[in-house]
């Protein structure tokens, strides 16, 4: 038990330190930045653009892809607010830049975003190769680490709230690309 908590007690220094650094960086461009960065995560954004992408997967008859991205994101979002819940964290203390409620573990920016913008990458990927493909993966990583470094911007998560969200954002985005790959060959593990 006295390791788990030398455990807890160093990554809140670690995420102290970070925050206090990272808000002595701040500066008017920056902060527009990654306000509009911190956009393309927020629940609005999510559910439009899976809105989107579920039509136009329904209307390529690509059902199978649209039926793994709803229920996927949906039980993303579903694990996120009871993990929240259940930690029961507060957000970092000080001026947030832009408005955060709830709980602050795990981050459901950083969360949804790697679930939501990955298995994109990971539909579109489908269709391309070579250096297109690889293009398209660097571009949605470099999406999805700018969310959640926007996050810790902005005041709003510690870094291990980041690290949180996209470790188990990853667990939920390996389970639907394999749940696709199985689908696809007709065979569950």
């Amino acid at each position: 038990m006295n390791q788990w908590v030398q455990i807890i007690v160093n990554i809140s220094s670690w995420d102290r330190a970070i925050q206090h650094w990272v808000t002595a960086q701040h500066q008017r461009g920056l902060t527009w930045i990654f306000t509009i960065i911190t956009g393309l995560g927020n629940s609005a954004t999510l559910i439009t653009l899976c809105s989107l992408a579920t039509i136009l997967l329904i209307i390529d008859k690509r059902w199978r892809l649209a039926l793994i991205l709803d229920v996927g994101l949906t039980s993303a979002w579903l694990a996120m607010s009871l993990l929240k819940v259940l930690f029961g964290r507060i957000r970092p203390l000080g001026e947030h830049l832009v408005y955060a409620g709830g709980f602050s573990f795990p981050s459901g920016h950083a969360m949804l975003s790697l679930v939501f913008y990955g298995f994109v990458a990971y539909i579109i990927s489908l269709y391309l190769q070579g250096a297109l493909r690889r293009g398209l993966q660097i571009a949605s990583g470099l999406i999805i680490l700018l969310i959640g470094l926007s996050r810790i911007y902005l005041n709003v998560h510690y870094l291990s709230d980041i690290v949180a969200g996209f470790a188990i954002g990853g667990i939920f985005l390996f389970i639907m690309i394999r749940t696709h790959k199985c689908m696809e060959k007709r065979v569950f593990y």
